[in-house]
């Protein structure tokens, strides 16, 4: 039987002031890649089945609200203990971002966060702990850079680990880093923080580096270039 959400018992302002949508002011409709990544995760979630439009704009509606409005409440003269502690509305994320007017897809990604969350799909833990490893890895910075030799790691092939055989003990040049990534190995064995089988150098979250090889280098003859995709663990430096 499918679970039924209960509407978020959230407060709402005496004032309401709806978000802009996109283009309302000639703007694109994606200003920047995380909103395009933000529409298409709730698309696909819910083409998917996982919810119904009703409860899916049940929670965006209660997150487009004047400004203001998640921020925790202000210091109260007659109660202090007020100051610290957030309304029943609080969101540290919007909170964070009422700098720039919490702009709407901003409201998409709290309001989604919140239904994922109530459905047991993403929890809020899960979610700060995601974060946590994202800020983790982004403040220790890369390992190699751009035009840095590198040779492919000997190790030992498990799972589906996309590392071709051919390239083994070959050195070539980064081309460029890619990002952070989550190690698809470690998902699916259920490991999302930690080490699976003997994979001890392995993190959930690594960076993709593209890597240039000379063809002479892997097969012994040809005059070009070709370039692979490979995950930090699967490098040395040179």
């Amino acid at each position: 039987m499918r679970k039924m959400l209960a509407v978020p018992k959230l407060t709402v302002p005496a004032q309401q002031a709806g978000a802009a949508l996109p283009r309302d002011r000639g703007d694109p409709v994606f200003e920047e890649p995380w909103q395009a990544h933000t529409f298409a995760m709730v698309m696909s979630l819910y083409n998917d089945g996982h919810y119904s439009w009703a409860e899916w704009d049940d929670y965006l509606g209660y997150h487009i609200q004047a400004p203001g409005h998640f921020g925790e409440k202000e210091t109260s003269a007659n109660d202090p203990a007020e100051t610290d502690t957030p309304g029943a509305n609080y969101s540290r994320f919007l909170a964070e971002c009422e700098s720039d007017g919490a702009s709407y897809y901003h409201l998409w990604q709290a309001a989604a966060e919140q239904l994922l969350d109530a459905m047991d799909l993403v929890t809020k833990d899960e979610l700060e702990a995601r974060v946590a490893d994202f800020a983790k890895a982004e403040c220790e910075g890369s390992r190699f850079e751009p035009g840095q030799r590198v040779t492919v790691r000997d190790i030992k092939r498990e799972g589906h680990t996309h590392l071709p055989l051919y390239l083994k003990g070959v050195t070539g040049e980064v081309d460029s880093d890619k990002g952070l990534f989550m190690f698809p190995e470690m998902i699916s064995h259920g490991h999302s923080h930690g080490h699976v089988h003997d994979h001890a150098d392995i993190d959930t979250l690594q960076h993709v580096y593209c890597i240039r090889f000379a063809a002479s280098d892997i097969w012994g003859e040809g005059s070009h270039n070709v370039h692979f995709n490979l995950w930090d663990y699967q490098l040395q430096s040179a």
